[in-house]
């Protein structure tokens, strides 16, 4: 029997995998000015898991569930160039990753992926 909500919940998967690493770099960064961007952060993938919960019941949600995975790319990005520890690096990598994932699971879900 299809689950309509498996591909939603793998892409809440990665989510997780996305939330575990922001936490140990919370944890970990050693500069308290970051830790703002890291909040800020943390709310664009709570806003992106807040549209995937709600796919379900109005689709039309996953442009904008997207939307907020690209912009959570970008701040790690941002975050990432400015680094001072090679140590922390493998942490952004699964957090891009995840989020990459992410966008591929669910445009794949929506039938619009490649």
């Amino acid at each position: 029997m299809h689950d309509p909500t498996a591909p939603i919940l793998s892409v809440a998967d990665a989510l997780d995998d996305c939330d575990a690493a922001l936490i140990k770099l919370n944890k970990t960064c050693c500069d308290p000015g970051r830790s703002p961007q890291m909040i800020e952060l943390a709310k664009t993938l709570g806003e992106a898991r807040r549209r995937l919960d709600a796919i379900p019941s109005n689709p039309g949600l996953a442009k904008q569930a997207i939307a907020h995975l690209e912009s959570a790319g970008a701040q790690v990005g941002r975050l990432q160039v400015g680094c001072c520890a090679p140590s922390r690096m493998p942490l952004y990598v699964t957090i891009l990753a995840a989020l990459t994932e992410a966008q591929l699971r669910l445009n794949a879900s929506l039938g619009t992926g490649h």
